[in-house]
């Protein structure tokens, strides 16, 4: 094979390449809507009951009297929530310095295994709470059909973004991205 035929050969390579990824590229875009509207708009009036002292919690309340919240639902029976809950506290704690709140929704568990799995992280961050939601009402006022599932408000109640599934929270992408979202600096 001549040199003229390897280089002809290489560059059909790369073009047949670089047409696949801007191909792909495009897909992708197509699926990354930031204008797309969300069913939930904005956050619904829910009371709740405080994990840790059994007091009476409203959602919309943590989220005014912050920079905005974030409802991360979870259970113990759930194995990539509890793959995923170290990173989740450490963003949490992250999000402590910007007066974001933090809820920690476990949902379809038993208090006794919630208790035994918390004891694993000795304090959670004070900008967080746990909140057992045994009658599921939060799940169906947010539309949350399984776990983990993470939803961001401003503190105008809004509803800014859904994380589905469980995410990298080490990411430092994840911490501007929810900033961002929440108009935090």
């Amino acid at each position: 094979m001549s040199t003229s035929s390897k280089i002809s050969f290489i560059f059909i390579i790369v073009a047949i390449t670089l047409g696949y990824s801007i191909y792909h590229k495009n897909k992708i875009d197509t699926y990354v809507d930031e204008s797309r509207t969300y069913i939930l708009k904005t956050l619904p009036s829910v009371e709740l009951t405080n994990f840790e002292d059994n007091s009476p919690v409203q959602l919309q309340d943590l989220a005014q009297s912050s920079n905005g919240l974030v409802v991360h639902f979870w259970g113990t029976w759930c194995a990539p929530c509890e793959a995923e809950f170290p990173e989740f506290v450490e963003f949490a704690r992250k999000l402590e310095e910007k007066n974001v709140k933090v809820v920690f929704m476990a949902v379809k568990d038993e208090d006794m295994k919630i208790k035994k799995f918390l004891k694993r992280f000795k304090d959670l961050p004070s900008n967080s709470m746990v909140i057992h939601d045994v009658s599921g009402i939060s799940m169906s006022k947010l539309g949350v059909v399984k776990v983990p599932e993470t939803f961001v408000f401003d503190s105008n109640l809004d509803h800014r973004i859904m994380f589905k599934g469980p995410q990298d929270w080490k990411m430092s992408s994840y911490f501007t991205r929810v900033l961002n979202y929440l108009g935090v600096n």
